[in-house]
């Protein structure tokens, strides 16, 4: 984990704030995709298929 040094204990508070969301985010996507995996080995469709590419996509941005 990264620490965040700064004179301002607020923006520091905030930070950490931004790095737990982000990795909850991150959480949120890998699960997600692992989730789309599953559904694709399945049933393949055409849904499952698009949100994997759209996931991907976000990882470039």
């Amino acid at each position: 984990m990264v620490e965040f040094f700064t004179k301002d204990e607020h923006a520091t508070d905030l930070s950490e704030t931004q790095a737990t969301m982000v990795d909850k985010v991150d959480e949120i996507f890998e699960e997600n995709l692992r989730s789309s995996l599953r559904q694709l080995e399945k049933d393949p469709s055409r849904r499952v298929i698009e949100n994997i590419l759209a996931y991907s996509k976000s990882l470039i941005k």
